[in-house]
Formats: structure tokens, C-alpha cells, sequence
């Protein structure tokens, strides 16, 4: 019988505001610990919080953009746990009416659609950091610094519903997640710095089980390549202890990025060891239709919006989803250009294939602005209409980057343009015969490579203007008469 497994995912999104949830401190970076504090975000005695307002808005927007039913009267709790970067030793959370519940986000997988179910929306506060000093683990590390800075900033946790069946599933959900925070502008949405940290619970079961496997919790994931790996681990550790009719026992565990391998951490807590509460301190959240209406109206066009639009273009899905997790720049000259030279697939990998490559090699976020969808459309044409090569269309591409040109005028003054005349070139490919007999007799006995080696002689005598597909039906026509 089948074992399969079943995956939930828990992801924090740092909401990209000017102060923290419940004060009035900066959020802004600082290497400089315990900097941003007030007696709020370190819970002194007699400090009262207040929500912020623009996080519970860009929450709405979150819980709205995954298709998520709004709670009008809703509240905030106090999840109670000891940690030593909690200063309070609680934190503010919601509980039972989140901000948004059964919600849906689209993902692609391999080319395809699919769906992850949200279970639930919710906002709490961030904690502080620990620093582990010596190993960086809390184990074997010799002293622990703590740094409060991060405490308090806005968070908002997006729970999914336990139906993810594999790791490529996962990682596009968060792929597809990530995005729409960017283009939502609530998050910056980076891994490298923790905007976006995300936990995976895994159990696996065998086919048509009745009930779940024993859920475990994998923390401390930093990238998308962590949680792939994790994940197969995880699932791999389970489903060998299954086979061997072992016990399975619900904890947390920590991924190794070394050694590619996850270990116990502590046994996992249910909700019932939080201990949840209304916090006496913050009235209930009323989010009436007025105020989701004004939200609805700043939506902005979403991920799946643009991977639809490209679509319809002529792009294939897998192609539309890549393009639409791109800079906002790529995707608008994508649009451009395909609209000039109505070739969709052409127009796609001359801009995510050699547009961005050589921006990479260059150092360059973005092109010069003189590169603009007409001089690069003209690129196109001039090789989709073979006057140029490919590779001569690169170059200049290159040239173009560096500085304002005219693309057919810098192909003519550099002698790119290629011959196409049939009765010139056929002249050249007689000449070619002529001197290669022996090559011509080796491809009639089965050496179609060398054809390859003929063309490359036309090329030559032709000092690079022939066009090589000319040449080549040329060639092949004269061997075989």
C-alpha cells in the first residue's frame, strides 16, 4: 500500500510599515542592537498598546488578494509562551477571528494549475532575535545576545489547510506567495533578511487512511531550496519509520543546512499550552464593509492576473509564470515588444534570455533608457527576417546597452547584414564542392555532420555575410544531384 504525505505550511510576512504594531518606534534597519524601544514593545509595566492602522490595512488587502472571507468583529489575543526574545512573555496574536479564513491562492506546478486552500489570515507582532554566539546553535553555543529591535514590527502568518502533497507543491506556493506581497507593496518579501520565514508541518499516512499521520513541525527553512530538501528528508525519515511500524511523536524539529538533516528540537505544542486570551488592553477590530470596500478599491493587478495576461498573449503557462514573477520592468517590455513584433515566444527569450543575461554579466539591475521596445522589436525583426544572424543580433544588443544606437544602421556600417541573394550564394557553395570533394563523397557515405564543416566555407568565402540556412539548402541541394 501507498504512503502519502500531507503538508501545511505556516509562513510569517513582515508588513513593510514605518512603525511597529502596537508603538510608535521605527522599524528602520540598524545595526545598532536595542536601538528602536519603547516601555510598549518591551511590555514595561503600565504601557498600553494601540494597533497600527496601515498594517491592518495592508492585512485586509493580504487576506482579501488569497480570496479570504473577512471577520468584521474580530480581536486580538495574548498567545502566552516563555522565550527569552519575548519580552513581554507573551505575544499579541489572534486566535479564533483572524483577519481572513478559507481562502485560496492559485500556484503552477510543472506547467500545470493548482490550488492551495488558506485555512486562516491572522496578524501578531514579531519577536526579538537571539544571536547564538560560538556555533550559531543554542546547544553548543557559549553566551546568547539578545537584540529587541525586531519586536513589535507587524507580522502577518498565512496558514494554509493540510492538502499540499509535495515539496515542489510547497515551494510554489511559496513562490506564488512571495510575489504577491511584492506586488501587493507590503512586504520587500526577501528571505536573505527574514521578510518572509516560513515552517512546514509533515505527516505522512498510507492511501485511504481514515485519519492523518502524526504532524511534525520544520523550523528554521532560510530559502526555497532549504524547504524542498527539507521536506523530501522529512517525508523520507517518516515514511521509513511507518514501514517499520515505529512510533512517529508530534514535535518540532530543526532543519541542518550542513549536514541536510533535521533533528528534535522540543515537543510540539497544541493551542491549549498557549493559553489564549482576549488582550484586555486593545478593543476588538472592527473592519466594517466600508473600510474592505476602500481596501478592495487599491488592489492592484495580481500575480495571477499578469500570468493570465501573458497567457492570452501566446505564452505557454509555465513561461507566463515566470515571466510574472519577474521585476515589473521585464514584464512591461514583454508586453511591449510582443505587441510590436506579434511573436509572444520569440519575444520572451530575447528578453528573460539575452536582455537579462547580459544585464547579469554587466552588473545592471535594469537597462539604459534608450534601450526601448522599438530599437530591441527592430533587433528581433532584423533576425527574425534573417538579414542579420543571431549571433550577430547580440552583438548588437550588447552595443545597445552601451550606448544609443540605431540597430540597422550599426549593422550595416559593420558589414552584419547577411546575403541572401540565391544566385551569389550559389556561386560560393560551387566553389566549396569544387575544393571539398573528399568531404562530399564522406557524406554520401553517411557523415551528415560535415555538412556543418561546408557551410562553415561558404561563411568564410563569404567573409560572414551568408546566411547560413541558405547556405546550408543550398549545399545539401547541389550533394544531392
Amino acid at each position: 500500500m501507498n504512503i502519502v504525505p500531507t503538508i501545511g505550511m505556516e509562513t510569517h510576512v513582515e508588513l513593510k510599515t514605518n512603525s511597529k504594531m502596537f508603538c510608535r518606534c521605527n522599524v528602520a534597519e540598524t545595526e545598532k542592537p536595542n536601538e528602536n524601544l519603547c516601555p510598549t514593545c518591551i511590555g514595561l509595566p503600565g504601557s498600553l498598546p494601540v494597533p497600527n492602522k496601515k498594517a491592518i490595512e495592508y492585512i485586509t488587502l493580504l487576506a482579501l488578494s488569497t480570496n479570504c472571507a473577512i471577520t468584521n468583529d474580530g480581536m486580538f489575543h495574548r498567545k502566552n509562551y516563555f522565550y527569552p526574545d519575548l519580552p513581554k512573555n507573551y505575544q499579541i496574536s489572534q486566535f479564533d477571528l483572524p483577519v481572513g479564513t478559507d481562502g485560496s491562492l492559485e500556484i503552477v506546478v510543472d506547467g500545470e494549475f493548482g490550488t492551495v486552500e488558506i485555512e486562516r489570515v491572522h496578524m501578531e507582532e514579531d519577536t526579538g532575535k537571539s544571536t547564538h554566539i560560538g556555533s550559531g546553535r543554542i546547544d553548543s553555543a557559549t553566551s546568547t545576545h539578545l537584540d529587541f529591535n525586531r519586536a513589535g514590527i507587524p507580522l502577518v502568518e498565512v496558514v494554509t489547510k493540510p492538502l499540499i502533497k509535495s515539496s515542489k507543491e510547497a515551494v510554489a506556493y511559496i513562490e506564488e506567495l512571495r510575489q504577491l506581497v511584492i506586488d501587493l507593496n507590503i512586504s520587500e518579501g526577501k528571505l536573505e533578511k527574514g521578510n518572509l520565514r516560513f515552517d512546514a508541518n509533515i505527516s505522512v499516512a498510507y492511501e485511504n487512511a481514515d485519519e492523518l499521520g502524526t504532524k511534525v513541525e520544520i523550523k528554521n527553512m532560510n530559502s526555497l531550496k532549504s524547504l524542498e530538501k527539507a521536506i523530501e528528508y522529512e517525508i523520507s525519515r517518516q515514511t521509513k519509520m511507518l514501514k517499520n511500524e515505529e512510533i512517529i511523536i508530534q514535535e518540532t524539529r530543526h532543519w541542518d543546512e550542513k549536514k541536510e538533516v533535521t533533528s528534535s528540537m522540543r515537543s510540539k505544542e497544541g493551542s491549549a499550552d498557549y493559553r489564549y486570551f482576549s488582550d484586555p488592553d486593545i478593543p476588538n477590530m472592527i473592519l466594517d464593509e466600508d473600510f474592505v470596500t476602500d481596501i478592495k478599491k487599491d488592489m492592484p493587478l495580481l500575480p495571477s492576473d499578469k500570468r493570465n495576461t501573458f497567457i492570452e498573449s501566446g505564452l505557454s503557462i509555465e513561461d507566463a509564470n515566470s515571466l510574472g514573477k519577474s521585476a515589473t520592468w521585464i514584464g512591461e517590455l514583454y508586453n511591449s515588444v510582443s505587441n510590436i513584433t506579434k511573436d509572444s515566444k520569440v519575444s520572451f527569450n530575447w528578453i528573460t534570455g539575452e536582455l537579462q543575461g547580459q544585464l547579469r554579466k554587466l552588473e545592471k539591475a535594469t537597462p539604459p533608457t534608450w534601450l526601448n521596445p522599438e530599437n530591441l522589436s527592430e533587433i528581433i525583426s532584423l533576425v527574425k527576417s534573417d538579414k542579420i544572424s543571431f549571433t550577430s543580433g547580440k552583438e548588437i544588443l550588447s552595443k545597445l546597452i552601451d550606448e544609443k544606437i540605431n540597430p540597422e544602421e550599426y549593422a550595416v556600417a559593420n558589414k552584419l547584414i547577411q546575403e541572401n541573394d540565391t544566385e551569389e550564394i550559389s556561386k560560393m557553395v560551387k566553389e566549396v564542392l569544387d575544393e571539398n570533394e573528399e568531404v562530399i563523397e564522406r557524406i554520401s557515405n553517411g557523415e551528415q555532420k560535415l555538412i556543418g564543416f561546408l557551410v562553415g566555407q561558404v561563411i568564410k568565402l563569404s567573409n560572414g555575410k551568408v546566411n547560413p540556412s541558405v547556405a546550408k539548402e543550398l549545399l545539401l541541394k547541389e550533394i544531392e544531384q
